[in-house]
């Protein structure tokens, strides 16, 4: 399955504000979740993504490096080396910020952990709801790749 990111729309076939059973018709079952007051997180098998639900809508869909044709306009965010896709990001969004293990690039909708570290098998990347982490980026400091 093609797992492309489109910017506050979704990833691949799940789409942004879809309820659990809507995404349960498209990628199946959740194998786990945890469920706390009204923040739902859906798990399934490590080559499909993690879902996070906000008041019964999709928020926010994250992709390990488990899964397979992870996309950006075009670019495979798994398959290129993580500096040179943090650059990539970093550019198309105008500018990258960071706190506490997360990278933010608001105007794309797009969040990850710092790809140029660490074992790959620990990374991800996340798209996420308009306006999801407006109330937060105070905490973020800018940071650059370039």
């Amino acid at each position: 399955m093609e797992w492309e990111i489109t910017p506050f729309i979704g990833m691949g076939p799940i789409r942004l504000g879809l309820s659990p059973a809507e995404v349960k018709a498209i990628i199946g079952p959740p194998e786990s979740a945890d469920d706390d007051d009204g923040y739902l997180r859906e798990y399934r098998a490590v080559e499909l993504p993690i879902v996070s639900y906000e008041n019964n809508v999709v928020t926010e869909i994250e992709a390990s490096h488990d899964v397979e044709n992870v996309t950006f306009r075009g670019r495979r965010i798994f398959d290129e080396p993580g500096l040179t896709i943090l650059q990539f990001l970093e550019q198309e969004n105008g500018g990258a910020r960071w706190n506490v293990g997360t990278l933010l690039f608001k105007d794309i909708g797009i969040t990850s952990g710092r790809l140029d570290e660490g074992a790959c098998g620990d990374h991800s990347v996340t798209a996420f709801s308009q306006g999801l982490w407006d109330d937060r980026i105070g905490r973020f400091k800018e940071l650059t790749f370039l």
